[in-house]
Order: structure tokens, then sequence, then C-alpha cells
């Protein structure tokens, strides 16, 4: 599924998941229980259901579902990464924009009934938030289509809301997967995500947005054939072993990254074979993994394909 992000930090946070030893991509949350009256947050803490009228968001996910599910009136700010990396900014028009957690004093002069915040927050500035008085939800970390849908759901139930919450995660979930169902596996391309940070090189493969997002396009997955999970920092000697037929990657870097040292040996690199796609797209694990699994998807399957 994050709290005043910018794309930077993300980067950064993917490269530092990909150095974390021993990934393990997290069971799914269970939904929350029809006509629960409280609903325990990523931290174990409950918090109430209820319609809440004046939602202050730090998290990009909380807005995209948010903006579906409730009432323009009833969100009182966005997280500031929102508006930069939304296909469609003129939604969160006349919105505030929630900086930080830390400003606790902002945050209290908006007089939110509740305040939610996602897996880049820090607890402490959660608990001194409800020290404050606020109703906190911590939605926790991002990791592919079933802890989204967790969180569509979950929200949908916490602002009282769970209908909209369990059409829109039905919704979202029926066309996802339905963007490459009427491929063959023998018919699937074969890829690797790469995405650059400065002079490093990190992934995304099992266990995140950008593996469900390639498999729901009809590709298969080589770093998670090759044992990769979560977010990998590559060498460069990994991605030749790998020496995946196409790379997916931002627009931003399809003409740059066969430049690192080293890939221009890749056989994708040789053979041109990189799909690019918008980064706000290709980077957001939220409502943007549909778009991102259907234009890779336009992509590749437009183009006579070596498998």
């Amino acid at each position: 599924m994050t709290g005043a992000l910018n794309g930077i930090a993300f980067a950064s946070a993917l490269v530092l998941g990909g150095l974390l030893a021993g990934y393990v991509a997290p069971e799914p949350e269970a939904a929350p229980e029809p006509g629960a009256r409280s609903i325990e947050d990523a931290g174990g803490h409950a918090v109430p259901v209820r319609r809440y009228e004046r939602i202050a968001s730090a998290s990009t996910i909380a807005d995209q579902v948010l903006a579906e599910i409730a009432e323009p009136s009833r969100v009182a700010t966005i997280a500031a990464h929102t508006r930069r990396i939304a296909r469609a900014p003129w939604r969160y028009e006349g919105k505030a924009e929630l900086q930080r957690l830390d400003d606790r004093e902002a945050i209290l002069a908006l007089d939110p009934d509740l305040v939610v915040a996602s897996g880049f927050a820090d607890p402490g500035q959660v608990a001194r938030l409800r020290r404050a008085g606020l109703e906190v939800f911590d939605l926790g970390a991002m990791h592919g289509l079933e802890s989204l849908l967790d969180d569509i759901r979950t929200l949908g139930a916490l602002i009282d809301e769970p209908e909209r919450g369990e059409q829109l995660a039905s919704r979202f979930e029926r066309r996802f997967r339905r963007v490459a169902a009427h491929l063959a596996p023998e018919d699937r391309a074969r890829a690797v995500y790469v995405g650059a940070f400065g002079d490093r090189l990190y992934g995304g493969s099992r266990g995140t947005s950008y593996g469900d997002v390639l498999r729901a396009a009809g590709v298969i997955d080589v770093a998670a054939e090759h044992g990769f999970e979560g977010w990998p920092a590559y060498r460069a000697e990994e991605l030749l072993a790998m020496d995946p037929p196409w790379i997916v990657t931002a627009d931003e870097r399809a003409e740059t990254l066969c430049r690192y040292p080293g890939l221009a040996n890749l056989r994708a690199c040789e053979e041109g074979r990189l799909v690019g796609v918008p980064e706000n797209i290709v980077t957001d694990p939220g409502l943007g993994m549909l778009d991102a699994a259907e234009i890779i998807h336009a992509r590749l399957y437009g183009d006579t394909l070596t498998r």
C-alpha cells in the first residue's frame, strides 16, 4: 500500500527493502468482520467504526480509496504526495495537503475526527497524535494486490461504508485479474522489473505491487523464478545471470537504463526490449496497479514477441 511520501523517499525505501535479508511476504490481514464496531489497525490498535466526517489522510492509498467511496466533504486533507502522482489531480482540487505526521499542532488545528497513516508512518508520531486525543488508523505496509484489497475493505468498514468498500474491492480485483486472463501460460512474455535510484538498481518481485502487476499483465516474473522476493537491490551480474528477454521500467528510465555499467550485454538491452510505464503509475501500489498492468499488457502484446 504512504504517509507524506515523495518519490525519492519511496525509491529509497524500495532499495532499503531489497537490502533486508530473509524477506518473507506477510500473510494478508483478515478482512473486518461484518458489523464490527471497532477495527484493529496494523499495529493492533482498535479504532471505532463510525461515519467519520473530517478525515485527515497521510496515505496516498487512503486518498485514492476515499475518493471512490466517501463524499468529498468528509475528507479534510490528502497526503502531500498524492496530487503529484495522481492520474486525475482535479479529484483533489481544494483539498489541503498533510505534509508531516510530526506537525501535531497543524493536524490538531484541522480538528480531524480520524487520521489515516500507513507503513511509512513513524510509530512514535502516531502515538503522540493518539495521546493528543486523535483517532489514528495505521494501514500498515504495502505488499501488492492482497494488501490493497484488504485496505479498501478495511477503510470502507472503518468509515461505516462497508458496501462501498466491498464493491470497489471486488470491481478492482475482477478487472485486475481479467487483464491477461485470455493468455495461455506458453504465450506469456518473460520479464523483470528494474528501477534505478542514483547509481543503484532495484527490483520488485513476489510480495510487492510490482510482482502482482507483472503477473496481471500476463508476464512471467523471471526474478521470482530466480528466488527473488520483495524489493531486491540488484547487482549487474545478477541481472546478467537472469538475462530476461524483457525489462519493465519507468518511462523516464527506459532510454538510460541500459547505460548502467554491465547492462549493455543484457539480451533485453541488445534487442531494445524495454517496456516503459509512466513513473507515477508503475510505482503506485494503489489503484494505479490496474493502469500499470493494462499499459504493460498493451505494450507487450501489441508486438510480435520472442519468449
